[in-house]
């Protein structure tokens, strides 16, 4: 397809975007009327599904302040869903939804076990509603150009065979049943063919996109779902930028991929040979590669990406690439809804909630402990205080406890305006696994067991300096194991995977490294506990405990420096 019907494409993408723009900001203003509308919808679209019929959703939606469907639904979480979803994976229709499934979303689960979370085709739609139409407008109106409109590069992917479930509906990742949606579209969008997108091999895929992507220099934008992914692919260039010239160059494709022949030769005849761009390419990384990307493409507008949460730790290593472009973080969501949209590239991390793909509660940060909290819903939050979201979506999902925390920090008209902050119980989250404290624990115990070693304490940190990005484990044991510590770095590995399946697919791409294990010498836990006790503010004695992640760099260093093996 030709560049002008391309530009044409996202230039009519970014008039309808200012378009819903503006509706999106005129709708906030009345967003608490527009959020209860939303509850409305939802009961009485589901008011004779089992569901339903046994929680009287249609003398609740009589009421349209949400006042008795708060009253009368309890909250919930996954496990209150299982049995049903389990039904409906086999099959069975009516059950939660009236509406027919799309698919099952997968989202990691705080138990180990990968959630399967209904998603139909009205729940499904609003992440492209505000993706690809109010985004575009933030993007257009903040950071585009009004001249010209070209392509870039992105890195999602939908690799892997679908999967289906016994009733036949498939399951997949939300982002990748996206991206398979829109692949008549990814011509007009981006550089690389659709099929780079499904390959399997995650290191080849990005190395077709990064010469895709080198060969146009007027790529306007570069973007990834997650902060740590578009890292990695940076690194990636990086390493690789020799072979990649080389290939620029002489219209030649190096060896070293995992691919099809056919996709071989359809690279080769999209990419013939270009000295003049390769010498371009060349005399841009004479000096090295901090701020590059801007120079290899000078047309660059942003990088697009999420930042927010505990993504935000990427940032200062994506500056060193990107230099001065503004890096936008757009919108903040989850497998179970849609939640908000960034309107203010440069005040990232502030999310405009979104009124219409879940009817949203608020449980007071202080309270999320316990089993049957209080809740307000938009009317009532307060700006400086922290909530835990409790979402009513389109697709089987009612009172249905997040386990995110957000701050609400300020309100555009009646609609919040919030920014994350952490998951209830969330240990790591380094490229969109959600691995929870529980996991870890189980992990490390499975450990133990494996290999006989008696642990006396243990702790975690995040190693984002290594390429990719680890979990470090520090252990203190008085009996060591005959096993080598890269041994048993490799045993925690898999019992960590099986404690939260969902990082074998970050591990298996590339996007997490093995982690790290590092025994401590005896005592450094008492060690630990006195500084903790000797700060500023410390806990009562009753209340000091061993922070399971250290998020302090004075206790990683002081770790660091009682180390006495740890693996590679």
């Amino acid at each position: 397809m030709g560049s002008l019907t391309s530009s044409m494409f996202r230039a009519t993408g970014f008039l309808g975007g200012r378009l819903m723009l503006s509706r999106f900001e005129r709708n906030a203003q009345r967003g608490i009327a527009s959020n209860r509308k939303t509850l409305m919808k939802i009961l009485e679209a589901n008011s004779e599904v089992e569901f339903g019929v046994a929680h009287r959703f249609e003398d609740l939606a009589r009421d349209p302040t949400g006042y008795a469907f708060r009253q009368t639904v309890p909250l919930s979480r996954y496990s209150d869903y299982v049995e049903a979803i389990d039904r409906m994976e086999r099959g069975e229709t009516g059950i939660l939804t009236a509406d027919d499934l799309l698919f099952f979303a997968v989202s990691s689960g705080t138990t180990g076990r990968p959630k399967l979370v209904p998603t139909t085709k009205k729940h499904h739609g609003f992440t492209f509603k505000y993706m690809g139409t109010v985004v575009q407008g933030v993007i257009s109106r903040h950071l585009h150009p009004s001249s010209s409109t070209d392509r870039g590069v992105d890195l999602m992917t939908f690799s892997g065979d679908q999967k289906f479930a016994s009733g036949g509906m498939p399951i997949g990742g939300a982002t990748a049943e996206a991206v398979r949606r829109m692949a008549r579209i990814v011509p007009h969008l981006w550089n690389s063919p659709i099929e780079v997108y499904t390959l399997d091999h995650q290191p080849s895929a990005w190395y077709l996109h990064a010469l895709y992507g080198l060969h146009n220099p007027r790529n306007q934008f570069v973007e990834a779902v997650f902060a740590p992914h578009l890292l990695e692919w940076l690194r990636s260039i990086e390493s690789r930028w020799d072979e990649l010239l080389t290939d620029v160059e002489h219209g030649t494709l190096t060896a070293d991929l995992q691919i099809e022949d056919s996709l071989r030769e359809r690279v080769i005849t999209d990419n013939p040979g270009n000295p003049s761009r390769a010498e371009e390419l060349r005399a841009a990384t004479r000096d090295g590669f901090d701020s590059f990307i801007p120079r290899i493409w000078p047309h660059m507008t942003h990088v697009m990406t999420i930042t927010s949460g505990s993504f935000a730790m990427y940032l200062p290593k994506l500056r060193r690439y990107v230099g001065e472009l503004p890096i936008y973080s757009p919108s903040y969501g989850a497998t179970e809804s849609f939640i908000g949209v960034a309107l203010w590239p440069d005040r990232p991390h502030r999310y405009v909630m979104a009124t219409d793909p879940s009817y949203f509660e608020f449980i007071p940060a202080e309270l999320v402990h316990e089993d049957r909290p209080p809740t307000v819903d938009m009317e009532a939050v307060e700006v400086g205080r922290q909530y835990e979201l409790v979402i009513t979506n389109h697709a089987g999902l009612y009172r249905y406890r997040l386990g995110d925390v957000v701050t609400v920090v300020d309100r555009l008209g009646e609609t919040p305006v919030i920014e994350f902050v952490h998951r209830v119980g969330t240990q790591f989250d380094l490229t969109g696994e959600k691995t929870s404290e529980d996991q870890v624990a189980v992990a490390v115990g499975e450990l133990a067991r494996n290999v006989s070693l008696e642990i006396d304490d243990y702790t975690t940190a995040e190693d984002v300096e290594a390429s990719p990005a680890r979990y470090v484990i520090y252990l203190e044991s008085e009996h060591p194991t005959a096993m080598s510590i890269d041994e048993m770095a490799q045993v925690f590995d898999e019992e960590m995977q099986k404690a939260n399946p969902v990082t074998t697919g970050f591990r298996t791409n590339g996007l997490l490294g093995r982690p790290r294990l590092a025994i401590v010498a005896p005592g450094t836990f008492t060690r630990l506990r006195d500084v903790i006790a000797g700060s500023d503010l410390p806990p009562a004695t009753s209340q000091l405990k061993i922070p399971r992640r250290l998020t302090d760099p004075a206790h990683r260093v002081l770790l660091e420096s009682l180390v006495v093996t740890a693996s590679s």
